[in-house]
């Protein structure tokens, strides 16, 4: 809804977000993921850009899967039936969350081994 005050808009959005964590298992798996990764990095400790890198792309994960979770039950509602284009569709969603994932699991890996060096 437009021009709502800050507050309803972070309270929204907040309520996208547990929805998300309590529907979607992908969300919680990105998490997952997350807290690993975050664990690695204090072990090793990297240079704080890779700080900056890392949390940029757990974000964009996490994003990407809102974004794919949020698509998928709006073409779910408009389009419940099974159709070859929904599915394609889906797919394509599921790929952009792939590219992203396998883009943040690179840094991660960059990351690592520059701190080893």
């Amino acid at each position: 809804m437009k021009n709502q005050p800050l507050t309803s808009k972070l309270k929204n959005a907040m309520a996208g977000i547990r929805y998300a964590w309590s529907n979607e298992d992908n969300i919680r798996t990105q998490a997952g993921l997350a807290v690993v990764t975050v664990i690695v990095f204090l072990l090793v400790q990297p240079a704080w850009i890779w700080w900056a890198l890392i949390v940029i792309c757990i974000a964009l994960v996490v994003a990407a899967e809102l974004v794919n979770s949020a698509l998928e039950m709006l073409i779910d509602h408009l389009h419940p039936d099974i159709h070859p284009a929904i599915g394609r569709a889906k797919d394509v969603l599921a790929g952009m969350v792939l590219v992203v994932g396998f883009a943040a699991a690179v840094v991660g890996l960059l990351a690592l081994v520059s701190s080893l060096r």
